[in-house]
């Protein structure tokens, strides 16, 4: 069974959102802001040379999520839902046998909380359609697979952050794929996997009033993608990947 899991790595993905290719030391910026990032793609594999097909957030997430370009998805700009009939991501990395997640912003659905059938077909969830819109930067409120809103502790970056580490490490005996988007302003991030298979998103908040009366998600630990040093990340203009 190890030997098995050590062919199938687990998967993290951050996706970042509006951030330029020079916010990132690797491409010249001097204050420092993405060692791990630098390190991850120093590290790896790095595509120097990228662009994105879609620049828009909705579009961009609707292309990451099928491969293919938002002409095809029909989502060509903000304020479309995917079509709940397209294969996503997740349900790739499902039929390989991963637990597959999402943890941020979404942004592909047209309702806030987002129904099941508009989730791309990710088995855990904890995401917003519309992050910024149901939380703050230090009052984070997303919604559960049951769509029970949940607070988080902290800085929402970390707090997202935390929520992928933990979907992950409760996933050990199974390999995961996360995607875990975050959101603060500047950051969105994806992160995916543990043993067994287990594969987690993470976006940024949905649109839509803010829930009164949110469960408490008590602290892990506080690590921010731009200081732990598991994480990957793509831009919307460069990116690295890694798998673990």
């Amino acid at each position: 069974m190890a030997e098995a899991q050590a062919e199938r790595p687990n998967v993290v993905v951050f996706f970042t959102d509006q951030q330029r290719w020079d916010t990132t030391g690797l491409h010249g910026n001097p204050l420092d802001l993405t060692p791990n990032l630098d390190r991850l793609a120093r590290a790896g594999t790095h595509v120097a040379h990228s662009f994105t097909c879609q620049p828009v957030c909705a579009p961009a997430r609707s292309s990451l999520q099928t491969g293919l370009y938002a002409t095809a998805t029909g989502v060509w700009r903000n304020g479309i839902p995917l079509p709940p009939d397209l294969p996503t991501l997740a349900q790739h990395f499902g039929a390989a046998g991963y637990a597959t997640g999402y943890i941020g912003k979404w942004h592909l659905a047209a309702e806030e909380p987002v129904t099941a059938p508009r989730r791309g077909g990710y088995d855990y969830w904890l995401a917003s359609n519309a992050l910024e819109f149901t939380s703050d930067a230090y009052d984070t409120v997303l919604y559960d697979g049951d769509n029970q809103p949940v607070k988080l502790p902290g800085y929402r970056v970390d707090a997202l952050t935390d929520a992928a580490i933990r979907f992950i490490d409760d996933r050990k005996d199974r390999p995961s794929s996360s995607s875990s988007p975050s959101w603060s302003r500047t950051t969105r991030t994806t992160a995916t996997t543990t043993p067994r298979r287990t594969v987690t998103a993470r976006g940024t908040p949905g649109a839509g009033r803010r829930p009164t009366s949110p469960r408490s998600a008590g602290p892990r630990r506080s690590t921010s993608p731009a200081t732990t040093g598991w994480s990957s990340a793509s831009t919307r203009r460069s990116g690295a990947c890694s798998t673990r």
